[in-house]
């Protein structure tokens, strides 16, 4: 095997690190997005509650894009989880204040999941160039070694 196919198999091998890297990334962002919209529903949620008022007649959404019909009965208050399955019951803006510190955590999560997914998709494609004239040199080293043939 010559320098140049070496020098091939080690390019391609860090192009299929970097694919990699950047698939596990991918996911990452789309479970933050999932997170980040289930929280921002939760709130949403939670504040329509509170101004609808004690009696109110309202749709609760329960998940998979289907609600169930309820009343109001507490609307000063909610029930929130705080971590290892334990939850609290807690005024709703105090409930809300939870949620908007979750969410600012997700949002900066998904900043900087973004920015790193941007500089490897950069990598990725610098790699995909070296790989490509790296391939394109070995071709052109083996039309050249081929008499009759012509190069170019």
């Amino acid at each position: 095997m010559s320098v140049s196919e070496t020098e091939l198999r080690r390019a391609v091998s860090v192009l299929d690190q970097y694919r990699a890297q950047l698939e596990t990334f991918q996911r990452q962002q789309e479970v933050l997005s999932l997170s980040l919209e289930e929280l921002l529903r939760a709130k949403e949620t939670m504040t329509r509650y509170k101004k609808a008022g004690r009696g109110a007649e309202v749709l609760f959404p329960v998940g998979a894009n289907a609600f169930l019909f309820g009343q109001v009965e507490d609307p000063d208050h909610a029930i929130i989880g705080i971590g290892s399955d334990v939850l609290v019951q807690e005024p709703i803006p105090k409930a809300v204040e939870r949620l908007d510190a979750r969410i600012k955590s997700l949002q900066e999560a998904l900043g900087g999941l973004g920015s790193r997914i941007a500089e490897l998709d950069t990598r990725v494609s610098a790699q995909e160039e070296f790989v490509q004239s790296v391939y394109d040199r070995i071709s052109e080293g083996q039309a050249q070694a081929v008499p009759g043939k012509p190069s170019g």
